[in-house]
């Protein structure tokens, strides 16, 4: 269920597809000054499944621009792109790695051996046969997640990354931030922040809890946190996969409650004196065929509630907070779904061209650093 993306000479020589240097200094000329010789930008990742693949276009075409990437985050299967990227990886490596994952490892744990499903891919096109088959084998989950944070940490350990505090080991300024879903006290967390327990925002309850969870990943630090685990608990797919705990909280996909946090390394904006040394830039996949829903009935009803509470949130913040640093990338050409793990050579290379060609179009025709600045109040 794994075929790597077909990266050949002839593509990424494609003239209509690569930047040319006349291009890049146009668009430099655009950027804030370099800092120690170099274009610097934090990026936002967001979840897309299987179509995050376009996003390694869009990381090609800022490799093209010399863009060092400093502050890192995402959501759900936007959380493995930043994991990686902030691990320092090459990109020619990080292609290699990101459009060739073994599905079929990932999904080789089941939670009992009276779940009987076909093509994983098909599975969340059938909620209600998924939860009647939970319910029947008391379990809450079809797959466990094991395997998917053991490649995680085996393929982060090759470049020396292991947790939170391991992001500095290449660049000092750099962070990593991922998103999950806390269903049991009802919250949204980022990792590792939310594990501090000293934080001062926190009762007494909440402090005990967070050293609760310190001591049952055996750690001292919170930024100790295994960075596997936490992509692994943001990319915990309800129903699909067995939901993990922290302490006594039960967590999932933090694309539940916000499935592009945009706003997660913005400051308060009005001083002149004191603006952003670089962009913030963040990277959505948008599909065109997923229309507005017919509510027909209770089930539609219930979905729509369902679709709202996971996207009303970030949509808000794309509007208000978008400053022309949001690149978007339609990936409805590709006519892809989240799930497709079987997905063919052809269209894994179709997502990388949408990625990189539309990439390359923000940064032409809509990315001014002076203009975003005046946006977001600091001059």
């Amino acid at each position: 269920m794994a075929s790597f993306i077909n990266i050949n000479p002839q593509l990424l020589e494609d003239q209509d597809l690569r930047l040319t240097e006349k291009q890049k200094e146009e668009i430099w000329s655009r950027f804030p000054k370099p800092v120690d010789g170099h274009y610097c930008a934090d990026a936002i990742f967001e979840g897309g499944g299987v179509r995050g693949i376009a996003l390694l276009g869009a990381l090609r075409c800022c490799e093209d621009l010399g863009i060092q990437w400093k502050k890192l985050a995402g959501t759900s299967a936007g959380s493995l792109t930043a994991a990686f990227l902030a691990a320092s990886f090459p990109i020619n490596k990080l292609e290699e790695i990101l459009s060739s994952i073994d599905y079929n490892g990932i999904f080789s744990q089941k939670t009992s051996p009276f779940i009987f499903n076909g093509d994983p891919s098909d599975d969340l096109q059938a909620p209600l046969w998924m939860i009647v088959s939970l319910l029947l084998t008391q379990q809450l989950g079809q797959y466990s997640s094991d395997p998917f944070r053991d490649w995680i940490a085996k393929t982060l350990k090759s470049r020396g990354i292991e947790t939170f505090t391991d992001v500095k080991r290449f660049d000092p300024q750099r962070e990593l931030k991922i998103v999950v879903s806390n269903i049991t006290h009802c919250e949204m967390w980022v990792l590792p922040d939310d594990l501090n327990p000293n934080s001062a925002r926190l009762n007494k309850d909440q402090k005990s809890h967070r050293q609760a969870i310190l001591q049952q990943h055996n750690l001292k630090h919170y930024q100790d946190f295994s960075i596997a685990e936490a992509v692994r608990l943001s990319s915990s797919i309800p129903l699909f996969f067995k939901p993990e705990q922290l302490g006594n909280a039960y967590i999932l996909d933090g694309g539940l409650l916000s499935n592009f946090p945009l706003w997660i390394y913005d400051r308060p904006s009005g001083d002149p004196l004191n603006p952003p040394k670089w962009p913030t830039f963040g990277f959505r996949l948008i599909d065109q065929t997923l229309n507005p829903p017919k509510i027909n009935n209770a089930l539609d009803l219930f979905t729509a509630s369902l679709r709202s509470m996971a996207n009303a949130r970030d949509r808000y913040h794309v509007r208000h907070g978008d400053q022309g640093r949001v690149i978007n990338i339609d990936v409805t050409k590709a006519k892809v779904t989240t799930t497709d793990f079987s997905l063919s050579s052809e269209k894994k290379v179709k997502l990388y061209r949408l990625g990189y060609k539309q990439t390359k179009d923000f940064f032409l025709h809509h990315w001014n650093w002076k203009r975003h600045l005046k946006e977001r109040g600091f001059c």
